[in-house]
């Protein structure tokens, strides 16, 4: 009895297996890279949601729309607090890279600056307000930057208008 066509065979049945086992491990990392990316971009925009709902319901603060059984103080506090900004900040140090958590804890510092502004009776037609805000939209920018360089998308070059 020959021994060669039992060891093509079995040569042949290794390369095979093999090859599946090589094709499904290829498969299984692009549906966990597709899976890790879906999940960031869900984290990131649900953080940049709670900045611009942060941003909206403090600039009605400032125009004076607010219950008038709370104090200008109370009401920029509780805006802030319910838009949920640190608890979107978490989920987004749990899995972001460095650039975009640093990037994320000065856009939220500089919107605590200017709930600050607001908290101290600051409009809209404040210098400082609109100091506090200039620096809160180009900390967004940055943000929104490193976010895309993150997920693979090409940086704005111009700010977006919040």
């Amino acid at each position: 009895m020959s021994w060669i066509p039992v060891l093509s065979t079995v040569l042949g049945a290794v390369i095979g297996l093999g090859s599946v086992l090589v094709g499904d491990r290829l498969r299984w990392r692009r549906e966990q890279s597709s899976q890790w990316l879906t999940v960031r971009r869900e984290i990131y925009v649900g953080y940049l949601n709670a900045l611009h709902e942060a941003n909206q319901a403090m600039r009605a603060v400032s125009l004076g729309d607010f219950p008038p059984d709370t104090t200008r103080d109370l009401a920029a506090r509780a805006a802030f607090r319910s838009a949920g900004v640190n608890q979107a900040q978490e989920h987004l140090v749990l899995i972001a890279p460095e650039q975009v958590v640093q990037a994320a804890v000065e856009t939220s510092a500089a919107l605590r600056n200017l709930r600050d502004r607001i908290r101290k009776g600051e409009g809209q037609s404040s210098a400082d307000y609109e100091s506090e805000f200039l620096t809160f939209s180009d900390r967004l920018h940055v943000l929104r930057n490193a976010i895309r360089q993150d997920l693979g998308v090409s940086a704005l070059r111009e700010h977006v208008p919040i």
